[in-house]
């Protein structure tokens, strides 16, 4: 949908005419990227579309290097010298002195994770991690690197101990869980292997920890004592081993993961470092919860999965450190902290209950955010109007429009990538959103199915990815690696409210200022239902234009015979949207090429699924403009009035400005 504009013109767009379906969408050419994975899930994509240009896969220049580095703070490049450059023990470290056990005077106050799935690997030693079983009757692979990093990480966490074993007959499954963990401290003594990373160690510790407390008299009824003590001895050396590990280097969600393991060694165990674990911790928990979470309640790596892992674990140090009886240092900010959180949290959510896929997130990379919300006992002030209404989160750049009665939401991503010292989690998807109406995804995220380096990975990260427009092929960002990030977007504020019928949002940013084009997007909400996406580049010269939409893989998308328009008005196309229990409408205006083609959808790391892509090209001269719109089918749309130069539109006679 691409509209050329003078100074003086301007476009009228009146109501539109459903027309007959016209011929069978024509593929492009086959797609390498991930082509290994998704024929291992036994699906026959036959011709799917070219989404990736090799991105991230050059090989990094100086300059990369550069754009890279610069916007590390000393502090992180100190921590890397240190790391590289001085000696040091790989060796885990030694606690001397007694250690033992506390008890947690209080009911136990933590949820169980996953319990069913748990108890299941417990007694078949058949692990399930990212859509990937492995069975180990004999050996557990614990550092094997025929898996992926990330597979093995979710194996070192021991997430599956999160369960409660009351039963009488659950005695062999919490006996084969002891077991399993002893299985560890024979096979992982170096402090090299995975789990000593202080990612691993720290999710671990805390595991670990809960376990223990939790079945702490069940296991000594069972005379299991001095296995127990076996990996309490162990607890503290891994405490004492994260101490000298602390991820200061790296900083963001995983140093407060190390934050929350410190805070609960100090807690549970008792040892003569216990004092010093739960004061370090304290300070650096201060520090962080001011620098991480912002003023808005959004985690600033901008990641909604992240996000919810950080509310969980700053709500879980808040119920063991209630449960001890004991006030920290900074309970009140703490508090302040987690309220906030969690009325971002279920601001953003989809009609479904469940997050976004917005920057490195998944379904099922957190609990699930109705009990996670229900954990943090936050009072409910978020969401509950029934009108339509438009939220803005202006630190975190999040947006969201929500209509209760129709059941629909849109989230409006209009953020950095991150913050510019730690963008790791960050995709190019400034000004992308993710749509649901009548209660079901319509319009997703690509999502993210892999952490290792290579075409899939590149691609989840790319602008091609995302809901959003490229211009003359370039990225949004230079992704590079996994997690690495060189030149990096500016973004301007983002606005958002209501006028009349009207709610809308609008985000602008500066990807492309090296070609002379900047990038505005104001999206509109009508009612009853009507939704309009107003896309406006400025600039000079004549540039390539691509929009994408990306949708979900149970909605269809149908062409419908082309409009060709008149002297007074830009060509006309349209799609049938068959979602859920009321079809739409998907109308784009102006010339260029429409490509509908094969992709993948990923809610689930290891999971990708075939879903369509709606990809629109056009080249000409700056400024330009681009629109589409979702109505529900048999209603009346909006008459839309657009003046590109004066960056207005008008819905219905109210005039509202783009930017």
């Amino acid at each position: 949908m691409l509209i050329h504009c003078d100074n003086r013109s301007r476009i009228i767009i009146r109501g539109f005419i459903h027309l007959p379906i016209v011929a069978p969408i024509s593929p492009l050419s086959i797609m390498k990227v991930g082509q290994t994975a998704l024929e291992a899930r036994s699906i026959n994509f036959g011709e799917i579309a070219e989404v990736a240009r090799a991105v991230g896969l050059k090989s990094p220049t100086v300059a990369t290097y550069w754009r890279t580095l610069r916007h590390l703070r000393w502090s992180q490049l100190g921590y890397l010298a240190l790391r590289r450059v001085l000696p040091r023990s790989t060796s885990p470290a030694e606690v001397k002195s007694p250690i033992c056990l506390r008890e947690l005077p209080a009911p136990w106050p933590f949820m169980e994770w996953q319990p069913e799935a748990s108890r299941k690997m417990l007694t078949t030693r058949e692990f399930t991690f990212l859509s990937k079983t492995i069975e180990c009757g004999g050996s557990i692979p614990w550092n094997d690197p025929q898996h992926a990093k990330l597979w093995l990480y979710h194996l070192n966490y021991f997430d599956f101990l999160n369960v409660d074993f009351a039963l009488p007959e659950e005695e062999t499954t919490l006996k084969s869980a002891l077991e399993i963990m002893l299985n560890w401290c024979a096979y992982n003594t170096q402090g090299t292997e995975v789990g000593w990373e202080p990612y691993a160690l720290s999710v671990r510790i805390v595991n670990w920890l809960k376990f223990l407390i939790r079945h702490q008299r069940s296991l000594e009824l069972l005379g299991l004592a001095t296995k127990v003590k076996t990996l309490v001895e162990s607890l503290g050396a891994q405490a004492a081993t994260l101490e000298q590990r602390l991820e200061k280097d790296l900083r963001g969600n995983h140093l407060l993961k190390n934050v929350k393991a410190f805070l609960f060694s100090g807690a549970l165990l008792d040892t003569r470092l216990s004092t010093r674990w739960r004061v370090n911790g304290q300070r650096l928990l201060e520090q962080e919860l001011n620098e991480q979470i912002l003023p808005d309640g959004g985690h600033f790596e901008r990641s909604p999965m992240y996000h919810a892992q950080i509310l969980e674990d700053l709500t879980e140090i808040r119920l063991l450190y209630d449960g001890m009886g004991v006030r920290l240092a900074c309970s009140d900010l703490l508090v302040q902290k987690i309220d906030s959180m969690a009325r971002f949290l279920r601001a953003i959510l989809h009609p479904d209950g469940e997050i976004p896929l917005f920057n490195d997130s998944v379904l099922g990379g957190a609990r699930p955010s109705r009990q996670l919300l229900a954990m943090t006992e936050s009072p409910e002030s978020t969401n509950v109007d029934s009108e339509p209404h438009a939220i803005v989160f202006p630190e975190s750049g999040y947006g969201v429009i929500r209509s209760a009665k129709a059941r629909s939401t849109l989230i409006f991503d209009c953020g950095p990538l991150g913050p510019d010292y730690q963008p790791g989690h960050g995709h190019c998807d400034v000004l992308s959103y993710e749509l649901s109406l009548g209660g079901q995804r319509v319009v997703v995220d690509t999502g993210v199915s892999t952490y290792e380096p290579g075409p899939e990975r590149a691609y989840e990260r790319s602008t091609a990815a995302h809901n959003t427009v490229r211009v003359d092929d370039e990225e949004q960002a230079e992704i590079w690696a996994s997690f690495r990030v060189g030149r990096r977007p500016r973004v301007g504020e983002l606005q958002g409210g209501n006028d009349g019928p009207a709610h809308f949002l609008s985000g602008e940013h500066d990807a492309y200022r090296r070609l002379g084009v900047a990038h505005t997007r104001t999206i509109l909400f009508h009612t009853p239902d009507t939704w309009i996406v107003a896309d406006l580049l400025r600039g000079s010269g004549s540039h390539l234009v691509e929009s994408f939409l990306h949708f979900h893989p149970r909605v269809r998308l149908e062409p419908v015979a082309e409009h060709t328009g008149s002297s007074n008005r830009p060509p006309l196309r349209h799609w049938n949207v068959e979602c859920s229990h009321q079809p739409y409408l998907l109308s784009a205006y102006g010339g260029g090429e429409f490509d509908i083609h094969k992709s993948w959808y990923a809610e689930r790391f290891g999971d990708r699924q075939p879903s369509t892509t709606l990809r629109w090209t056009c080249k000409g001269a700056m400024p330009t403009g681009m629109i589409h719109m979702f109505t529900p089918m048999g209603a009346s749309p909006p008459n839309l009035m657009v003046d590109w130069p004066a960056n207005v539109i008008e819905i219905d006679g109210r005039r509202i400005p783009l930017r």
